[in-house]
């Protein structure tokens, strides 16, 4: 395993530490060195990053989570209002081993 922090194993930033947008390592001789996520920071290291932000990424990953969210939940009350169903119906017993059958257990 490598060492954490160098080109082969580079540590993730953090806004505590080093600008977040593009991946900075610590090369084997003990270089920091920036490998650029953005066009204007691989012709000019200096230039400012024109990677989304931190917050604009972790705006966009909270919508998607409660976009899965949302759709476990009416997941969730549609196995919920199919199971009461399937209970309330006379031929239960056979609609549950049929379902079994269909799902190979």
């Amino acid at each position: 395993m490598t060492t954490p922090g160098t080109r082969d194993n580079p540590l993730r930033t953090t806004p505590d530490t080093l600008p977040s947008r593009c991946l900075w390592y610590t090369d084997p001789d003990g270089t920091l060195c920036l490998a650029p996520g953005c066009m204007a920071r691989a012709q000019d290291p200096d230039a400012e990053c024109l990677c989304d932000s931190l917050t604009a990424r972790h705006r966009r990953t909270l919508e998607e989570l409660r976009a899965l969210q949302a759709r476990q939940r009416y997941a969730e009350r549609w196995r919920h209002a199919l199971q009461t169903a399937v209970d309330a119906h006379p031929d239960r017993q056979s609609i549950r081993a049929d379902a079994q059958r269909r799902t190979g257990r």
